[in-house]
C-alpha cells in the first residue's frame, strides 16, 4: 500500500512540476531532464507513469483545462433551464475570466493561454475533445438566443465573435502587445467583471439584430419582390 501511495505522489508531484516548466518555457523548450531535476525523480518515472514527454504535456493540458473549468464555469455553472441571457454573461465570463485573469488557475492559465497563442500539434485529438464539449454548448446557446430559424452558419459566426472578444484581450496581455495608449489597471476580478458587462451588452445587441433580421429578412424580400413586380 505504500508503494502505491508513493507512485500516486510521484505521478501528481511529475504533474505539478511539468505544469510549471511546461507554462514557463512551452513545450518546445521545456525538457523532460529538467521536469526530472525539479520534481526529484527520474526519466523511468516519467515514461512508467506517461509514457513519453508528449504524452506528459497531453496530460498537464487536460489537467489545466480541468482546473479552467472549475475556476470559470462554463455558462457561468448555470443550468440549461437558466435563462439564455444569464447564461450568455455566464459565458462572457468563463471565458474573459480565464484569459484575463490566469492568476487566479496558477500555473494552468498560463498554459492555456501559451497554447492558445502558440499552438502545439501534439495534442490536437485532446485539445479537440476538450474543445468540443464547449462548442456544442456555445452552439446550443446561440439557438437559444437566435431562435430555431437560425442558420448553422450563423450560430457559428455569432458564437466566433462572442469568444474572439473575450480572448483577444487575454492574448494581447499575454504576449505583451496592448496598445501603448490603452491602461488596463484594474485588478484582476474587477477587470473581469468590467470586461464581462461591455462584452455581454455588446454581444446581445448584436444578437438582437441579427435576430430581428432573421425574422423580418425574407418578408422584406417578398415585400421587395411584389412591390418590383407591381412596377
Amino acid at each position: 500500500m505504500a508503494k502505491r501511495k508513493d507512485g500516486i505522489e510521484t505521478r501528481e508531484r511529475i504533474l505539478r512540476v511539468a505544469c510549471r516548466v511546461f507554462a514557463d518555457k512551452g513545450y518546445h523548450d521545456a525538457t523532460v531532464e529538467e521536469i526530472c531535476s525539479q520534481a526529484g525523480t527520474n526519466i523511468a518515472a516519467i515514461n512508467y507513469h506517461f509514457g513519453s514527454k508528449d504524452q506528459l504535456y497531453a496530460q498537464v493540458w487536460r489537467c489545466a483545462f480541468d482546473e479552467a473549468n472549475k475556476a470559470y464555469p462554463p455558462e457561468g455553472g448555470l443550468g440549461s433551464d437558466a435563462p439564455a441571457e444569464d447564461r450568455l454573461r455566464g459565458t462572457i465570463h468563463s471565458l474573459v475570466g480565464r484569459a484575463v485573469n490566469p492568476s487566479r488557475i496558477g500555473h494552468a492559465g498560463k498554459l492555456l493561454l501559451r497554447e492558445l497563442v502558440y499552438p502545439t500539434d501534439v495534442i490536437e485529438d485532446v485539445k479537440h475533445k476538450a474543445m468540443g464539449r464547449l462548442q456544442r454548448r456555445m452552439d446550443a446557446l446561440m439557438r437559444d438566443l437566435l431562435g430555431p430559424e437560425a442558420s448553422e452558419e450563423q450560430r457559428l459566426l455569432c458564437a466566433m465573435s462572442i469568444a474572439h472578444q473575450c480572448i483577444t484581450i487575454g492574448v494581447q496581455l499575454f504576449t505583451g502587445r496592448m496598445p501603448p495608449h490603452v491602461r488596463i489597471d484594474k485588478p484582476s476580478e474587477e477587470l473581469v467583471e468590467t470586461l464581462t458587462d461591455h462584452i455581454n451588452r455588446f454581444s446581445l445587441a448584436g444578437l438582437n439584430a441579427i435576430r430581428n433580421s432573421i425574422k423580418t429578412g425574407p418578408k422584406q424580400h417578398l415585400s421587395a419582390t411584389a412591390t418590383e413586380m407591381g412596377e
